[in-house]
């Protein structure tokens, strides 16, 4: 994820809310690696909190210029453009990271949001539905690792596969940004794929989980 170490520096501060220095990290850490989306995605998250409009959204632009092609740019940039207050461009950004990544949770929670404040509830109920959704499976996945973590890779393929209930609990829905999870899902599915011995091993895991997720 990091370019560098600076890039990690930078990324420190930032979590820890000083984004002066953070911007300062990033900015150094682009001398060395110009081209890399995520310092300008970091950076553009820093500029945000300090409400440097001009500066956040030039660098989420740059961010999805680097990689027109990964919803999370668009997901980013729509989080800066509502946080901005431009709710019709946030919505359509939203849009396209969902069609780039259609099981992207945050991008449904979010845009169901700005479709309620605009007054489409239709609309928005049903990208709620999808996320909640999602975030169940997501969060079933992540359970799953945990009991997987210890066994052997070679131990996966006696379990038989068992039907997977989940309990419908309440969701209250919020703004999420998708910079504070963005980190956190990459390292949880890098580590949860290490579990299995091949990408088909891991694919049949993932088509049968799906196909045997049950709601009640």
């Amino acid at each position: 994820m990091f370019a560098n170490i600076i890039h990690q520096e930078g990324h420190d501060f930032m979590i820890k809310g000083d984004y002066f220095k953070a911007i300062d990290c990033f900015s150094r850490a682009l001398l060395q690696h110009p081209d890399h989306a995520d310092i300008y995605s970091d950076r553009g998250v820093s500029y945000l909190h300090l409400k440097m409009e001009n500066e956040a959204m030039a660098d989420f632009n740059y961010a999805l210029k680097l990689q027109p092609e990964y919803g999370f740019r668009y997901a980013a940039r729509a989080y800066a453009k509502d946080f901005f207050g431009d709710t019709d461009a946030a919505i359509e950004d939203y849009e396209k990271a969902i069609e780039l990544d259609p099981e992207d949770a945050v991008s449904y929670n979010n845009i169901g949001l700005l479709q309620e404040k605009k007054g489409y509830k239709v609309e928005a109920q049903k990208n709620f539905e999808r996320a909640d959704k999602l975030s169940k499976m997501e969060n079933r996945l992540y359970d799953l690792m945990d009991q997987l973590e210890e066994e052997q890779p070679e131990e996966i393929n006696s379990v038989e596969p068992k039907m997977v209930t989940i309990e419908e609990t309440p969701v209250n829905h919020e703004m999420i940004d998708p910079a504070t999870i963005r980190e956190k899902n990459i390292s949880t599915f890098k580590e949860f794929t290490q579990i299995f011995k091949s990408k088909k091993q891991f694919n049949e895991f993932m088509r049968f989980l799906k196909n045997g997720l049950r709601i009640k």
